[in-house]
């Protein structure tokens, strides 16, 4: 074997350098979108990358990668990328299509479009994206200028319910400022060390100046193993008991912290005789949690001078997700651990969907395209509160919308980045697509629903794209494309304002494209964009000094903290929402006791993001079936082994998977994934399965059955 030379050395190390050719160009990580978007060192040969690590000093990872991220390279070179627009030439959901140009698409989709609002009106086209974020500000007004009220996200089933209930409550997003060392901290269903890295590493760092965690959770997870000092298991769904009991407890113990109720809080007679009438012996026998755990806990968050107590998205996903989140997020007000260090404090979003300290025209750029006389939005007569709430459609009543054709009909969709298996019962939303008048579709890659397209075009990655991004403490990025798109492939942003070209849309703003867009929405802030993009890394500019949460009255009916929400006070008798944080079983339909197990979805693992990375082979390495976790217990019970095949039974469907023997689980409970192509559990969920408050989908107390596959000889 003969030596490698010097060089040759040097270009195996990936050695940056005039003599390697190896250059390394600084771009952005947006697979767990929006939150951590961690900074990345793209090293380039070529124009191809050949390796990836973390930026030092980025604000929010600081040079390290997750596993996702460090998979960037086989994410962007994923063989399954649209390489270039393609036209449906056989039927939907054939996969056959044939190659366009840019022009025959554009012109392809204006006219399908056109057509469909010519028919039936504007609002009878949906536009619809999934989990990627950065663009939502443009397809939302993209929508408006069309005239189209129907401007739907996958935020139907992720945080905005979250949201909802903290506007409902404190009259705005609050946050956990956990590096203000509360004397405990209690992560409500929280996961951060898998789910959302940079707060995982709050966590680590409030551990290791003496802090207290306390974790709740059914599952046990990684971030209830390594960090929890109390670990506290109720039965999955019970949470909003448990909270209400605590609440109790704190109230008779004379806890409450009287004077910040009197000045700040709304409604608490209302509740302390609504908490009143939860026991600590109903609290045992309803949730599973011990007595002593019970009053520890509330002992714990009642005698503590400063306490956090800070639910996660997961506690939504109930169809009784909003009031239990509610219930939960009360206790921060009963004991006046609000808008102090170490408690929660207000905060609001500057931008595509992150707080960074200062505010930008983001509303504005959207609110002034607003349709004025369209009709109202998909879900609105369903979901009253969200619609009133939410300048968005529900998409959970998309399908419903489509089938009774109800206030009017849904013949369209223009879509970026859906991901049908989001949806319940996920195979209906592809139903819908085989039926309507017109679909477009912009992707990365060839997904389900792709293929039931008529128009497909090719997104870029964030490597091949400008993007403007700001993060917590007043910076501000904003990337140059660390190499140049892939294929034929354009920014989603670009291929929205060729749309917008083409309908003949009169918005010469969304037209021009993205930078003028951006410069648009940020005119206000004391940053320079360009300079910015120069430089290649986060910018720290001046923030404007917040007001005191309470120097004004907060934005409730009230103007004060609501225990007692006036405006789901206005839904009470139409649509049965209490505006007190009742607890009301979260469970569905019980099917004649023959599915006794509770199915839990929608938790996340290290390797993947829903589905979008299952085709990554790293990481799909990582956990390369899909497998559900069952408690060593109802293993033994059913004879189930390690990597046996099971099936998961639910009153409308059946897959089949492997068994993860894990006391992940709780005896009873099994735990699923999602994402997997060839087991997608949402397909069994039922799709009525909803929170009446949010019309949030109920992944995580399904009733079920799991027994074990035969074995064919």
């Amino acid at each position: 074997m003969t030596a490698m030379s010097e060089l040759e050395q040097l270009v195996h190390a990936k050695i940056p350098g005039p003599e390697t050719g190896i250059e390394v160009r600084h771009t952005m990580c947006d697979i767990c979108t929006p939150g951590p978007q961690c900074g990345v060192d793209a090293y380039i040969k070529d124009g191809v990358v050949i390796k990836v690590e973390g930026t030092a000093g980025f604000p929010t990872n600081n040079g390290a990668l997750c596993t996702k991220g460090a998979a960037n390279r086989q994410y962007i070179y994923r063989k399954d990328r649209i390489r270039t627009p393609m036209r449906r030439t056989g039927p939907r959901g054939s996969g056959k299509f044939e190659s366009i140009s840019w022009d025959e698409a554009v012109a392809a989709v204006a006219m399908g479009l056109n057509g469909v609002k010519a028919r039936h009106g504007a609002e009878a086209v949906a536009f619809m994206t999934g989990y990627p974020k950065w663009y939502r500000p443009f397809l939302h007004r993209l929508a408006y200028s069309f005239g189209s009220p129907n401007y739907l996200t996958e935020s139907s089933t992720c945080h905005r319910s979250e949201v909802m209930s903290w506007q409902l409550t404190y009259g705005s997003e609050m946050r956990p400022d956990v590096l203000g060392m509360p004397e405990v901290l209690v992560g409500w269903a929280c996961n951060p060390l898998v789910s959302a890295y940079p707060m995982g590493r709050n966590y680590y760092q409030y551990k290791e100046k003496g802090g207290r965690v306390v974790i709740i959770d059914p599952r046990r997870t990684p971030t209830a193993v390594q960090c929890a000092d109390l670990y506290i298991r109720p039965r999955v769904g019970t949470d909003g008991y448990l909270a209400n009991t605590v609440a109790r407890l704190i109230i008779e113990n004379g806890w409450a912290d009287m004077d910040f109720i009197q000045k700040h809080v709304h409604g608490f007679a209302a509740y302390r005789d609504m908490v009143m009438g939860y026991t600590v012996e109903e609290g045992v026998r309803i949730t599973g949690v011990p007595e002593g755990e019970i009053r520890e806990l509330a002992q714990l968050i009642g005698t503590a001078k400063t306490a956090i107590i800070q639910p996660s998205n997961g506690l939504s996903h109930h169809a009784n997700g909003l009031p239990s989140h509610r219930a939960v997020i009360c206790l921060n007000a009963l004991t006046g651990n609000v808008n102090k260090p170490g408690t929660i404090v207000p905060t609001f979003e500057t931008f595509a969907d992150m707080a960074a300290g200062f505010r930008t025209r983001e509303d504005e750029f959207v609110e002034e395209r607003f349709p004025r006389n369209a009709r109202p939005k998909i879900g609105s007569a369903r979901f009253p509160l969200w619609s009133e709430m939410l300048p968005e459609a529900q998409g959970m009543d998309l399908v419903r919308q489509w089938e009774k054709g109800e206030p009017y009909p849904i013949r369209a969709i223009y879509a970026h980045g859906v991901n049908n298996r989001m949806y319940l019962e996920s195979s209906r939303l592809l139903e819908m697509a085989a039926d309507l008048d017109f679909v477009a579709a912009t992707d990365l890659f060839w997904t389900d629903f792709c293929r039931y397209a008529d128009i497909v075009m090719p997104a870029c990655t964030s490597f091949e794209r400008s993007e403007v991004k700001c993060y917590g403490g007043g910076f501000v990025n904003y990337t140059s494309p660390a190499i140049a798109p892939l294929y034929e492939s354009l920014d989603d942003v670009e291929i929205m304002s060729r749309v917008a070209s083409a309908l003949a849309l009169d918005d010469p703003l969304l037209c021009s494209g993205y930078d003028t867009c951006v410069k648009h929405m940020f005119r206000d802030v004391d940053v320079d964009l360009d300079a910015v993009k120069a430089g290649g890394v986060p910018l720290k500019i001046p923030c404007p000094k917040t007001p005191d949460y309470f120097s004004a009255p907060l934005d409730t009916p009230s103007g004060k903290i609501e225990l007692y929400s006036e405006r789901i006070a206005k839904y009470e008798h139409s649509h049965g929402l209490n505006p007190l944080p009742v607890f009301v079983d979260g469970y569905d339909s019980p099917e004649n006791g023959e599915l006794p197990m509770t199915l839990i979805t929608g938790g996340r693992i290290p390797n993947a993001v829903h589905s979008r990375l299952h085709d990554v082979p790293w990481l799909r390495s990582l956990r390369p079936d899909p497998a559900a976790d069952l408690n060593p217990e109802d293993a033994k019970r059913m004879e189930i082994g390690q990597g046996d095949e099971i099936y998961l039974t639910t009153r409308v469907g059946r897959i089949k998977v492997k068994a993860n023997v894990s006391a992940i689980s709780a005896p009873g409970e099994v735990n699923m994934y999602h994402g997997y192509s060839e087991a997608n559990v949402n397909q069994i969920i039922p799709r009525d399965h909803l929170d009446p408050y949010s019309g949030f989908p109920g992944f995580k107390q399904v009733r079920c059955r799991v027994e074990k596959a035969e074995v064919r000889k």
